[in-house]
């Protein structure tokens, strides 16, 4: 019973990290940041969008702090 468990798990942490649902996260992030315009913010998700377009077919779009 335990070992159903940790597969389901480790099922749904590995769905929650496929590309699709980073990229949905990011999306999230940056409709956050839009409200705020916080610098430190903007640095953070700028290295996630750099992260996610290096790791995964994604095409969005870097922001640019400053």
């Amino acid at each position: 019973m335990c070992g159903i468990v940790i597969i389901s798990a480790l099922i749904l942490f590995q769905n929650f990290n496929s590309c699709p649902a980073r990229q949905f996260s990011i999306i999230d992030e940056i409709i956050q940041y839009e409200q705020s315009l916080d610098y430190s913010t903007c640095v953070s998700l700028a290295e996630k969008i750099q992260t996610l377009n290096a790791e995964c077919p994604s095409n969005l779009e870097t922001i640019q702090c400053g």
